[in-house]
């Protein structure tokens, strides 16, 4: 399987059809594009999560999150070592008649530093890890559609 390099200055990340949300919506340059969109990788620290095609970074990273490609930065308040590292019960500064979570025995718990709230479900996410590279839609190419090799259906040699 071929991979596509996408570089900036001295970094250069790669991605295949199979990191590609939504491969056969996506748009080609010169085509209409009233929203401006343009083609979005996210990785965390090099490693490529998914390349998307959006109007902004924002519209990106939910695009992402719908299609499950960020599952493993959501953050999950039932869980309790994610309570530990992400909220708190200190109501100092909180609305103490809406904390975020209440435990089974009652605990109120508040963010304790605000995370991304993504997606359709605007769910909670520590995206702090996550980079972004933003690159043109691609060109129309019958040869990079096909790519290296094509095999015939019919043929005729005289």
């Amino acid at each position: 399987m071929s991979k596509t390099a996408v570089k900036f200055q001295n970094v250069c990340l790669s991605f295949t059809d199979e990191d590609v949300v939504d491969l056969s919506d996506i748009n080609y340059a010169g085509e209409y594009n009233p929203h401006n969109q343009m083609m979005w990788l996210l990785h965390d620290h090099g490693f490529t999560l998914c390349v998307v095609m959006a109007s902004s970074l924002q519209n990106a990273l939910d695009i992402a999150v719908d299609n499950d490609k960020l599952d493993r930065f959501q953050i999950d308040p039932e869980d309790s070592s994610d309570r530990k590292v992400y909220l708190t019960t200190n109501e100092a500064g909180q609305d103490p008649d809406s904390p975020e979570y209440v435990d089974d025995e009652g605990v109120k718990y508040w963010w304790s530093g605000e995370p991304a709230f993504l997606g359709n479900a605007s769910e909670p996410f520590d995206i702090e890890s996550i980079g972004f590279v933003s690159f043109d839609l691609p060109k129309r190419s019958v040869v990079s559609l096909y790519g290296e090799e094509v095999v015939a259906l019919t043929a005729h040699f005289a």
